[in-house]
Formats: structure tokens, C-alpha cells, sequence
């Protein structure tokens, strides 16, 4: 038999004055539920959105459909923003995770949308199981950047997937066997823009069997660092249990199993369970001022397909749909991107651009809005920073630069 022991924590770091981001560490009607959101749309928008999918996952009934709640998610956010202005345009990301499966396997399914992130530490040994929906993450699997360029670059928080973006959101999904010894990570991207990897794994490992020495530390080393954004993890640990003969299991409770997609090891059919839990967890996790989470790499449901070769015409397909996944995966962005701004210096000229500063695959995303007649040689000091780096305005706020640049 299994024990979850969860530590979920948040701090709204160093810089900000709110914290947009919410977590669930089993308070909800499925005690194996956890989950980290992190909430985009500025002032009380990202804290409503973020609270939105929090609140939707805490209503989620063991074995319900894990990718249909978060839509739900998606559907609230999308009608609170309509039904008020200054909700409009708010977001969340959202990163969870639920333990099922049987007593001989049991697993853990995780979803998420963004760049909220899911790690499993197991044996001394950090994975990520799940990849971010960014433009910078995008752009590293084109090969159009390196993942050592990715790790500083300047638009890495730029994402490409979110609650509260489009009428309907795609949900990354996988299901993980787990076993006593393993350590799940959640955590918003708070943690990740500020800890290396190496970092963070360095801090699991040294924390072994103590979930709130592991989230208190991951939090403090954010925080150290710079805590320039919200900051949550929620780490929780699988464990052996074993039960003396005659004690009182008090603080525990037996839950239903979590019925993982069709296909996946240990699975029962979608819409129904597969008898007795094989993962017990405390009745209340308790909460601190932070929150992380890790989570292994996804566990393949995809069926392996027999190698073979490829002629010309094979190759140019596949070229093409190489092509197209790209395309379509920065749509969103894209369509984002046409309200953002940015400035370049070409041919000894500032010019003020549309869009975003990037062409993958040779499609612009940018387009000449304005020519400012202001020399390169003319720029002050504090703008040519922003410009070198291409940072991104709104256009109220490249008007007001407009403004500056002229005087």
C-alpha cells in the first residue's frame, strides 16, 4: 500500500505585489489531486483566472474525465472575462497531477497547459514530464534556438497555450507508473526562470523524505535568486506504507482509484475504476507560504511503429508536416503577437515593428508599423537596452516611447 505525503507552499516573490498564482494540495473531492496555476492577465485578472481552475479541479470527482475538467477550466474563465471588462483577456496556466491505477501498478496521470511544470525524481535522478507551450520551447524543437540561448532569452515567458486564450484548449496528458520512493514536483515557472535544474534536483535530493524542507527550500532559493515572479511548488512524495498489526490508521483514508486513458499500464476502460485504491494520502495536506512540483518524463501511450525507409516524396512530406506542426503551434502566438510591439535599429535607423521579433521556419511574425526618423546615434542610453533585446510593449506603451525617443 501507498502513502502520499504533500507540502504545497507560494510566495508572491521579491517584485510583485500580487500573487496570480493558486494551487490544490488534496483539499479537493479527489484527496490525490494536486495542482499548480499560474495566472496571466495582470492587476486581479490572473489571481481570478488562476482561482477559476483551481476551484474547477477541486470540484473533480475521482475517475471523473481528467482532460474535460480542465476545459471546464477553460469555458469559466473564458465566460467570467466576457461577463466583466476588467477581467478580460486573463489566463492561467495549469500544471496537476492524480495517483490511481491498482494496487499491483499504481500511476500517476498528469495534464497540463503552459509553462507550468511537472518533474519525477527517482533514484537520485530529476526528469521533467512535461514540455512547456512557449514560443521559446517551440523555437529550441524547430532549431531555431539552442536550449542554452532558450534559458535567457528574453521572450522565454512568452507561451503559446493557456486557460482563457482560445473557445477550446488542448490538454497534454500522461500517465506515469509510480512507485514507493518516487517524488513528484509541480511548480510555476517562478521556480524554473530563477533555479537551474541542476538546482532544483540538487535541493529534492538533499531533502529525501521531507516534502516541506524540499517546498521551503525550493521557495527560498527563488527567492534568493532574485524572486522576480510568483513563486509555488507542491512537492509530494510516494511512499511504502505499512501497517503494524492492530494500529489505527487515523490520518488516512482509503480513496477511489483514478481511471487513467484507455492504453495506458495499469489502466482500467475510461468512465470506470478499477476497484480499491492502491494510494492513500493524509485527510488535509497542509499548506505554507510556497508551492513546487516535479514530475517525470510522460510514459508512452503512443504505440511504436515498425521503422521504414523513406524516399524523396517521403522525406518532402515529412518535411512539410514538420512545417505545419510548427505553424500551427504558433497560431495562437501569432494572433497574440499582432498587439504587441517592438523596436530595431536598421540601417542606422529606429524602426518601430507589429508583432514579434521572430521568423521560424522563415515565417515572419513581425511587420513594419512605423519609421521613426530617430538615428541610432540619437538614442539615449536607457532605450537602447529595450531595443537591442527587442523588448515587447503594448501599443499604448510604444507610443509613449515613440513619444521619448523624438524628444
Amino acid at each position: 500500500m501507498l502513502l502520499l505525503e504533500p507540502f504545497g507552499a507560494t510566495d508572491a516573490g521579491k517584485v510583485r505585489r500580487n500573487n496570480e498564482d493558486a494551487l490544490l494540495v488534496g483539499e479537493g473531492r479527489d484527496e490525490t489531486l494536486f495542482a499548480v496555476a499560474d495566472g496571466i492577465g495582470g492587476f486581479e485578472a490572473g489571481e481570478e483566472a488562476s482561482r477559476i481552475a483551481i476551484e474547477v479541479l477541486n470540484e473533480l470527482e475521482p475517475g471523473s474525465p481528467f482532460q474535460e475538467a480542465v476545459r471546464e477550466a477553460n469555458r469559466r474563465i473564458l465566460a467570467a472575462g466576457r461577463g466583466d471588462e476588467r477581467l478580460s483577456g486573463m489566463g492561467t496556466t495549469v500544471v496537476a497531477v492524480r495517483f490511481g491505477g491498482t494496487t499491483e501498478r499504481p500511476v500517476a496521470e498528469v495534464a497540463h497547459v503552459g509553462d507550468s511544470r511537472a518533474y519525477l525524481l527517482r533514484g537520485g535522478s530529476l526528469r521533467p514530464v512535461t514540455e512547456d507551450h512557449s514560443l521559446v520551447a517551440e523555437l529550441v524543437r524547430s532549431g531555431d534556438l539552442t536550449r542554452a540561448q532558450a534559458a535567457d532569452h528574453p521572450q522565454k515567458n512568452l507561451i503559446t497555450r493557456a486557460l482563457g486564450a482560445e473557445e477550446e484548449v488542448e490538454v497534454d496528458t500522461a500517465v506515469l507508473p509510480v512507485e514507493a520512493g518516487d517524488r513528484i514536483l509541480l511548480c510555476s515557472d517562478g521556480l524554473t526562470d530563477m533555479v537551474s535544474e541542476d538546482g532544483i534536483s540538487e535541493i529534492l535530493a538533499e531533502s529525501a523524505g521531507d516534502p516541506e524542507g524540499a517546498a521551503r527550500r525550493l521557495l527560498s532559493a527563488a527567492l534568493d535568486a532574485g524572486g522576480t515572479d510568483n513563486v509555488t511548488v507542491v512537492v509530494v512524495d510516494v511512499k511504502e506504507h505499512v501497517a503494524p498489526p492492530g494500529e489505527e490508521r487515523s490520518g488516512t483514508r482509503e480513496l477511489p482509484t483514478v481511471a487513467p486513458p484507455r492504453g495506458a499500464p495499469g489502466g482500467a476502460p475510461p468512465g470506470q475504476t478499477s476497484g480499491q485504491s492502491s494510494v492513500r494520502t493524509p485527510t488535509r495536506a497542509r499548506k505554507g507560504e510556497a508551492r513546487g512540483v516535479s514530475a517525470p518524463p510522460a510514459v508512452a501511450t503512443r504505440r511504436k511503429r515498425r521503422p521504414r525507409r523513406l524516399g524523396a516524396l517521403g522525406k518532402f512530406v515529412r518535411g512539410l508536416a514538420a512545417v505545419l506542426v510548427v505553424v500551427v503551434a504558433l497560431t495562437p502566438v501569432y494572433l497574440w503577437g499582432g498587439s504587441r510591439y517592438f523596436f530595431g535599429f536598421e540601417d542606422g535607423e529606429v524602426v518601430a515593428y507589429r508583432g514579434l521579433p521572430y521568423a521560424p521556419l522563415g515565417v515572419e511574425l513581425n511587420e513594419e508599423w512605423r519609421r521613426t526618423g530617430v538615428e541610432e546615434s540619437d538614442v539615449k542610453g536607457p532605450y537602447r537596452d529595450p531595443i537591442d533585446d527587442h523588448k515587447l510593449y503594448t501599443r499604448e506603451q510604444a507610443e509613449r516611447v515613440l513619444g521619448d525617443l523624438g524628444n
